[in-house]
This record gives C-alpha cells, sequence and structure tokens, in this order.
C-alpha cells in the first residue's frame, strides 16, 4: 500500500526522505505535471512537495524558492516587483522543484538560464551551483542520483512593467496551440534533427485511441486522457514508439516519468 507525505519544510521533507528510504522505494513529486503513475500503485512511499512553499527574497535580482512554489506563484512575485526574464515559464504547470530536475522550458528557453543553484538532500547534501546541476535539454545532475530538492535559488533581471507584459503575451500566444485536457504535457523529447510531434503525426498516429485516451488531433506529443486509467496512456506511448522507429528508425524517448509497474504492451 503507497503511503503518500505531503510536507510543508524543508525539515519535515528531510526526516521523511529518510525513513523511507530506509524501508525501500521513494518518489518525489511536486505539481505531478510530467508523471504517469501506475494503475497498479507502488510499492513505496511518495513525497509530495506542493505544500512546500515560499519565497525568499536574497537580493533585488536573486530569491529563494521552496521546492514546491508554484512558477506561476514565482512569475506573480516577480511582475509585482519589476523583474523579470523567466516569462517563458508561463503556463507550465510546474512547481521550481520539478522544473529545475527535468530543467523544463520551451523551446530555446529553459530554467536553468535562471538557477543560480540548487539545495538538495540524499546522496549529495547541500548546494549544487548551476555549473554542477550539469543542466542539458530535459536533464539535470538530480535526474542521476537519489536526492530531494529542497530549494531552488533564482536570478533575474530588472524590467519594466511593459516589458514583462509583452514578454509574457509573446509566450501566452505560443502556448495557444497546446491542447486542452487531462495530460501529463510532452509525452516525448525532441532530437536534435527531429520534433517528436511532427513524427507522431507523419507515423499517422494522430487520433489513436485506447479506452478514453488518445493522441490529441492538436498536437501529436500530447495524449489525452478523459478517464482515469494509466494504463491507456501506456498502452498508446509505447505503440507510438514503436511505430515511429519502424517508420523513420528514430527512436523516441519519454518525457513523462513513470511512477509505479507497468504492463509491457505488445499491440
Amino acid at each position: 500500500m503507497c503511503e503518500c507525505y505531503f510536507p510543508r519544510t524543508p525539515y519535515s521533507a528531510c526526516r521523511i526522505y529518510e525513513k523511507l528510504r530506509k524501508g525501500g522505494k521513494v518518489a518525489v513529486i511536486g505539481n505531478g505535471s510530467d508523471i504517469l503513475a501506475s494503475d497498479y500503485g507502488f510499492d513505496g512511499g511518495v513525497i509530495c512537495l506542493k505544500r512546500m512553499r515560499g519565497i525568499l527574497p536574497i537580493s533585488e535580482t536573486e530569491i529563494l524558492c521552496l521546492a514546491g512554489t508554484n512558477v506561476a506563484d514565482i512569475l506573480a512575485y516577480c511582475k509585482k516587483r519589476s523583474i523579470g526574464g523567466m516569462e517563458y515559464m508561463y503556463g507550465i504547470p510546474a512547481s521550481i522543484g520539478g522544473a529545475a530536475y527535468m530543467n523544463a522550458g520551451v523551446g530555446q528557453y529553459s530554467i536553468s538560464q535562471n538557477i543560480v543553484g540548487v539545495k538538495c538532500f540524499g546522496d549529495f547534501n547541500g548546494f549544487l551551483s548551476r555549473e554542477k546541476c550539469n543542466f542539458g535539454y530535459r536533464h539535470s545532475t538530480m535526474c542521476d542520483i537519489n536526492c530531494l530538492i529542497l530549494s531552488v535559488k533564482l536570478r533575474f533581471c530588472k524590467s519594466s512593467d511593459i516589458e514583462i507584459r509583452e514578454r509574457t503575451e509573446y509566450f501566452k500566444n505560443k502556448r495557444r496551440h497546446l491542447p486542452k485536457g487531462k495530460s501529463c504535457g510532452c509525452v516525448f523529447k525532441n532530437g536534435e534533427n527531429y520534433s517528436a510531434g511532427e513524427l507522431i503525426d507523419r507515423a499517422g498516429f494522430k487520433g489513436l485511441r485506447r479506452g478514453n485516451a488518445y493522441v490529441s488531433e492538436k498536437h501529436a506529443d500530447f495524449i489525452i486522457n478523459e478517464g482515469d486509467c494509466a494504463a491507456d496512456v501506456k498502452y498508446l506511448i509505447d505503440i507510438v514508439k514503436r511505430g515511429v522507429l519502424e517508420q523513420f528508425g528514430v527512436r523516441l524517448h519519454e518525457e513523462v516519468v513513470y511512477i509505479g509497474e507497468f504492463n509491457d504492451f505488445n499491440g
């Protein structure tokens, strides 16, 4: 039986993390934006950091955010203080800890551009500078070690209200084409020379349905789930991966993170 914990402070989060690691498996989540949880549960403990929120000003252009702080709250905080440079994150339903973990972003912009460093607890205890985070496309050092992200230090630039509004509108417009409905966001990572959504579209998988889940007609890298069955989503992911590999010789890699056990679907 999976146990889920909702710590409000870094201290309690660390104590829970220590306890769970001694007992077996542990999964750490924020808003759960890029996560697909198995219908069969998870044989371990889950720490959800969405209640561990807070923003502490460090200087005129730097802040320290607890890992569960919503990106939307950070953008609102910055707007009130005329600091900006992170408007590319507009509309991304993530906590700052999860965003740092996977180096979230859009296009050529990613959260690593604003990160000064990340405080972790686990296999590594302490502050990882931006350089030591080894940020890459949807990847960071934190993906390769067992750790709990406690807080993220961010740096911004002084901006006028007009500049912030214009940048926000620009990125807001870029997200208008994304499909509505329940999803894990983009399912697959783009490659250096290809768009995952374009390959899925060319392979003819738009609209492919399994139960209440289907590949979006609006953007093929999204799978919309109108029900509550994760197995349907995983089935479509496996079918799409196999089909794109067979047709184009490209092995797609998931951006979505799995929690729990999933069957190996074969058609």
